[in-house]
């Protein structure tokens, strides 16, 4: 007999991609078992490196960065900071995004702790 919190439903984080995880591209199959929430923006501004991938960097506010936002349970979020390699490489952080119905959500996003390579000003990779 099932008790009453087996049929909890797991907690869900949402996490925003501006990169190689977004449809479309190479890492994207990595969230096939993820919900796709919408297009959606960073409400502050930041700066969007490329070297050979996409770094988002703190340091300078340059651009809205675009990108899609996700729902995943924590065993994804787990396999996304593996493949991130959080904390070492990538840092999680919370931050505010904003989708393209206007709606305002606190989401994880994945950060570079310096600028790397080239700047994407539009704030779009």
């Amino acid at each position: 007999m099932k008790g009453a919190l087996d049929t909890v439903e797991e907690t869900k984080e949402k996490i925003f991609v501006y990169g190689t995880l977004k449809k479309g591209k190479q890492f994207n199959y990595l969230l096939s078992k993820a919900k796709f929430i919408g297009d959606a923006e960073t409400v502050e501004r930041y700066s969007l490196y490329f070297d050979g991938i996409p770094y988002l960097v703190k340091s300078d506010e340059v651009s809205y960065v675009k990108g899609e936002v996700y729902d995943i349970d924590s065993e994804m979020l787990k396999m996304i900071d593996a493949f991130e390699d959080h904390p070492n490489y990538y840092v999680r952080e919370k931050i505010k995004v904003k989708l393209t119905g206007g709606d305002i959500l606190s989401v994880w996003a994945y950060f570079f702790p310096e600028k790397r390579g080239k700047l994407i000003e539009t704030g779009e990779y």
